[in-house]
């Protein structure tokens, strides 16, 4: 009795400690649940958040190019000096970062942003002081874009090709409305300042809201900050050692043959120098047409008789819906993979088709009636719109898993400085100087160059890649060239092999 006794308690105990163990991992699982539902709302107001941040950049454009008097220089000069306050900002970023942390110093510039947007609101302000205020405003929102990067690479690891779509979905979307409100602000003779309200009170709303959800658990980015669903790994993988093989070989591993799904972003083993530049500075070129339309559409369209109000409607549809179209189709993972390292070239390969046709249309938009206009436009959006993410993935992950930021401070830096701080005041210093056809000539040249700069950017994937196929033709030849010497040698005699061998000593 005493041994069935205790083997009924044996049982019992062990039973028990069954069901302990199964309702912590259903705990634990509840728990991971609960925390990706938190994620994503957090993300969703991040996306509110970025929303904003461009709202206020197109708002900007939008009253450069409709205040009256001044030159067009001077007046399109304020989307320069927001570029300004980027540049000098953002090579502050990474040192800030490794000595304050990431999370205090982009919650201090987000205060700080705030209250200098507040700054527009001043009645009495003068186009000098807007300069000053739209430095500052570069200045501090320096460091949004790098740690967004950041915090998608650890929190996004799974989802990083649909997130990273819809956080630049909000570049075009943004500009576009406070590029339209800030022009029907004034063309309704309601001054401009109200967007800029509008701004400073989604900025504060969004920002406050992801403060108190996240605080430091889900917005502190050291990596003693573990969440239950993350990892261990800091973000993402290195390619796999067969996905390099296929890489160096010249084989890109295919969306048809591989099933990626979910799969993690994967970055080189080693920085990709040449490929990152080469496709950050076509990249830049890609945006500089863009954004560069804005600043030059509004009279263009009107000199060749389309109304204010048509105008900025029609180009806003289209500066929105057609890059959503074409980055949807580049982002859909049925083409290409752009986080994935292992298909850089496949994704490069689409970057120089996709920005050429978009390059053959734009030149000849000059040249088409005015009844093929827009539909044209359109199409240029459509195929350009398809680069943007694209490009964004290869740059994202060409420096490895462990310069994510750095990547991305590299990337807004080479953007502003090539073209964003000097086009709007070129441009309207082309107005002034030469012609509004001119301007809107050397605009659609930027997609030409940017085309040019992706064949680059592909061709050196192929040309420096180890072992690739351009390597592979040239040892191929070389061991050709060697055979056909051994066979020369041996039919030789031995007194003529003797001597050649002396020659080649």
């Amino acid at each position: 009795p005493l041994g069935v006794s205790a083997l009924k308690a044996s049982v019992a105990k062990d039973a028990q400690a069954q069901m302990e163990r199964g309702k912590m991992a259903m705990s634990r699982a509840e728990q991971e649940t609960v925390e990706r539902r938190k994620t994503l709302v957090i993300y969703v107001l991040f996306l509110i958040a970025y929303l904003s941040v461009q709202f206020g950049h197109g708002s900007n454009i939008g009253v450069a190019v409709s205040l009256e008097g001044n030159s067009k220089a001077m007046n399109l000069a304020l989307g320069s000096w927001v570029m300004v306050g980027v540049c000098v900002g953002l090579p502050l970023t990474p040192w800030a970062c490794r000595t304050f942390g990431v999370y205090p110093v982009s919650s201090v510039c987000v205060v700080i942003d705030f209250i200098v947007i507040l700054m527009m609101l001043y009645p009495q302000i003068s186009i000098q002081q807007i300069y000053f205020v739209r430095f500052l405003v570069g200045f501090f929102e320096a460091p949004f874009l790098p740690y967004l990067q950041e915090w998608l690479a650890r929190f996004g690891k799974h989802t990083w090709n649909v997130w990273n779509t819809v956080l630049h979905a909000m570049v075009p979307l943004g500009e576009n409305l406070g590029y339209i409100i800030a022009q029907e602000l004034v063309a309704n003779d309601l001054h401009w300042r109200w967007a800029f309200a509008g701004q400073a009170a989604l900025i504060a709303v969004s920002t406050g809201a992801v403060f108190f959800m996240g605080g430091r658990r889900y917005l502190d980015l050291s990596y003693d900050m573990a969440q239950t669903f993350v990892d261990n790994e800091p973000a993402g993988t290195a390619a796999s050692p067969e996905g390099e093989m296929e890489c160096r070989n010249g084989d890109d591993a295919s969306p048809e043959n591989d099933d990626l799904g979910d799969a993690e972003v994967e970055y080189p083993v080693t920085e990709r120098w040449l490929v990152y530049w080469a496709t950050n500075a076509s990249l830049a070129a890609q945006l500089g047409f863009l954004s560069g339309s804005k600043y030059v559409i509004r009279d263009y369209a009107r000199k060749l008789g389309f109304s204010l109000h048509f105008t900025l409607f029609t180009f806003s549809a289209i500066a929105l819906i057609g890059p959503a179209l074409g980055g949807s189709i580049a982002m859909s993972g049925s083409v290409i993979r752009p986080d994935q390292w292992s298909q850089h070239r496949r994704t490069l390969a689409f970057l120089a088709c996709t920005s050429s046709v978009a390059a053959a249309i734009a030149v000849i938009l000059p040249y088409l009636p005015e009844s093929l206009f827009w539909p044209a436009l359109f199409a240029s959006f459509v195929a350009a719109g398809g680069v943007y993410p694209a490009a964004q993935g290869i740059i994202n992950i060409a420096l490895t898993a462990s310069r994510v930021i750095e990547a991305s401070v590299y990337q807004v830096q080479c953007n502003n400085i090539l073209f964003a701080m000097p086009m709007p005041y070129v441009i309207g210093k082309t107005m002034d100087t030469f012609s509004m056809e001119t301007s809107f000539r050397l605009v659609t040249f930027l997609q030409v160059l940017a085309a040019v700069g992706f064949i680059i950017a592909a061709l050196s994937a192929t040309f420096t890649e180890e072992r690739s196929a351009w390597h592979r033709l040239v040892h191929r030849r070389a061991e050709s060239d060697n055979q056909a010497s051994d066979i020369e040698m041996s039919n030789r005699s031995p007194q003529d092999q003797e001597r050649q061998r002396f020659l080649d000593d």
